[in-house]
Formats: structure tokens, sequence, C-alpha cells
């Protein structure tokens, strides 16, 4: 925690314990209602996934641990906002509140890291299965890089993250020596450009290869802009970034100018969590409000036999020939009768059948036939297959 200059401490008010000045309950309200959009999408993600397409992935692992340090990071949020005083002036906060206020801060930034590393892999992953049968070896090789870069920002942030302070204790310990720490407005901050970065990238990554698949111009528009979701992301990562700013290095009042920090990174991951969810959400209402057509197909067939079934006599299926009506056993209404093959019936000779059943149609499948196909499986709109 940095500590502010004797001049700075003469110039605020006198703290007020019992009744001090907050921020109200926009912090509780937006993540509340943002974490509970990020359940609901990944629970019918996962309904599909599971119950609708039978198939579960590496993608819907990532998601998981995604959603699980974003419930972890809301909890921290929400508790040090009601409890440790993370809605109001930092001189009006008990100085015996200060260690687990700043224990906290030290959780959340790790359970962030691991929120937003997590719903980019489960992105990337998703890319891959896009690629699975495809040759587009250029493509396949940024994605391989957006993974390592997101790995190792993952790595590198916790450990940053970890060995801030070194004994690690001297972060959330008041009176320790100034240098004991790195500066952590500088850290932070490079932390959130670098992840802004990666978020740009991850959504950039696929939009050029949609861009050169042949498909019609609104198809193409509606698969464009369901990958730009994660454009939103990052410009709310922008916001969270400058708030970093804001509160680490330019203020020293640090709880009062975060609070509006902690409210995009709320936001930011639970849109990505969201983001990474949409196509996915997708085919649940397809398969809820438009059955597939081999469903219909089974529903009329169905429907048909009822019907021939309720006005004609049952048959006893025998052997390959003609059915026609037997009047020697009464339970029986049909018998076989073979009858010869009439010439104009026979099969053809190898050099009498027609050309259309002497040469079966061939037709080479391109990567771009792959990706619309991996892409319809899941539920892209437009109908990439």
């Amino acid at each position: 925690m940095r500590f502010p200059p004797p001049e700075v401490l003469l110039s605020w008010p006198t703290p007020n314990y019992t009744d001090p000045v907050t921020k109200g309950p926009a912090l509780l309200i937006v993540n509340c209602v943002f974490i509970s959009l990020a359940i609901l999408f990944v629970g019918a993600r996962l309904y599909t996934r599971i119950w609708i397409k039978s198939w579960f992935g590496l993608d819907d692992v990532f998601i998981i641990l995604a959603t699980l340090f974003t419930i972890g990071l809301t909890a921290a949020v929400l508790l040090a906002n009601q409890q440790y005083g993370w809605d109001r002036h930092i001189y009006d906060i008990p100085f015996t509140k200060f260690e687990p206020n700043l224990k906290i801060a030290f959780a959340a930034k790790f359970l962030f890291t691991a929120a937003t590393t997590f719903t980019r892999l489960s992105l990337l992953t998703f890319y891959y299965r896009l690629l699975k049968d495809s040759r587009k070896l250029a493509f396949r090789w940024l994605v391989h890089l957006n993974v390592v870069y997101s790995v190792a920002i993952f790595v590198t942030f916790t450990l940053l993250v970890i060995f801030l302070c070194v004994p690690v204790h001297a972060y959330w310990t008041i009176g320790e020596p100034p240098d004991a720490c790195l500066n952590e407005g500088t850290v932070m901050l490079a932390a959130g450009i670098i992840n802004v970065t990666a978020d740009f990238a991850c959504t950039l990554t696929p939009i050029p290869l949609v861009i050169k698949l042949q498909m019609p111009r609104r198809q193409r528009v509606a698969v464009i802009f369901l990958f730009s979701l994660g454009f939103l992301v990052t410009i709310v990562g922008c916001v969270r970034t400058w708030y970093i700013y804001k509160s680490l290095v330019l203020e020293y009042d640090q709880t009062w100018y975060a609070y509006p920090l902690w409210m995009a990174a709320a936001i930011e991951i639970d849109l990505g969590v969201i983001c990474a969810s949409a196509p996915v959400f997708r085919s649940l209402l397809t398969s809820l409000f438009n059955p597939s057509p081999l469903s219909r197909s089974l529903a009329t067939s169905a429907q048909t036999t009822l019907a021939a079934n309720s006005s004609k006599p049952n048959f006893t299926p025998l052997s390959a020939g003609v059915l026609l009506p037997s009047n020697r056993r009464p339970d029986s209404g049909y018998e076989m009768r073979t009858w010869p093959t009439p010439p104009s019936s026979r099969p053809h000779s190898h050099s009498q059948r027609p050309q259309s059943q002497l040469s079966p149609t061939i037709r080479l499948v391109t990567s771009e036939d792959a990706i619309r196909q991996a892409a319809g499986a899941e539920g892209i709109p437009a109908h990439l297959s």
C-alpha cells in the first residue's frame, strides 16, 4: 500500500467512523446483475453441450474455471465493499480494518488474473476446434501465439501479485519498510495494459478468417458481429486501466478512487464469460423453438404411419415379392406370390448402366468447408455449415 506524504495527510478532514460518506450500492448492484447473467449463460452453455449435443470439451472446462474465479472475485469485492470500507474515503476506514482490507485486495488481484486468463483460453480452444479439419496453418499459428501469450501473462502476473512484497506478508502489514514492496501503481498499470492487449488480440484473431469465407454478406456480418462482442470487453478493460492509473498513481485516497475500478473489473470479467458462451446459448434457443429437420421428419412419418395403419389391415412381411389377398387362412389376409421380373425392370449390365450410376459424384472438402461445418455444429449464427 502506498502511504501518503505528510502534506496530504494534513489536508484530509477528521475521520468519520460512525456515519461516513459512501459511494452507495452501485458496486453491489452491478456485481449481482452481471454475475447472475454470467452464471445463466454458462449454465445454458453446459446444458446445451451435455444434454443437447452430448459433448463436453476442453473449452467448457476452461469456462467453468473462469466462472469459479469470477464468482470468487465477486465475493471478495462484495465482502470488502460491505465490511471493510471499499465504498468510502480511506481516512474514514478504522485502522483495525486496514490489514483485512489489503488481504482481500491481494486475493482479488490473483482472482481477476485467473478469471481473464481462463476465459481467453476457452475462446482460443474454441478456435482450435473450428480449425480441426482445416489447413489454415497461418491462422493456427496465430492461435498458438495467443495461447502462449495468455499463459505467459497468467504465470508472470501471478508471480508479481504474490511477490509484489518480500516477504509476502509485507503487503498487508502496516509498518514494513517502504523498500520491501515494488511500486504497486506501476506494476498494476503495466498489467492492465498488457491484459487489454491480450483481450484485443484474442477478439481480433478470428475476424480476418471469417471475412475470407465464401458465404452471403448477411451471414458474414452476423458471424463477425458475434466474434466482435469481445471488443466490448476490451473497451471496459481500457476503462479499468484508466482507474488503475488514477487510484494507484495519481491519488492517495485509493479506496475512494478505486471504487469504479472494481466495478469495471466485475463488468469486464463477467462480459468475457458471457461473450465466450454466447454462441452455444443460441444453439439452446434454436433447439427449444425450432426443432431440427430430422425431428420434424420423424414426427411427420409417425403421423402418416398411424393414419395408414388405422385404415388398412395388418401386413405380414415374408420375403421379396408381391403381397396379394389370400383366401387360404382366415387369420392372414395376405400371402406372398413371386412374379417374374419384366424385362424393363431387369438390372442393367455394366455396359448398359446409366453414366450417373457408374461414377459417383466426388466433392473436394476445402478448409473453408471444414470451418463452416465446425462452426455450424457450435451453433454460430448464420449457419456456417
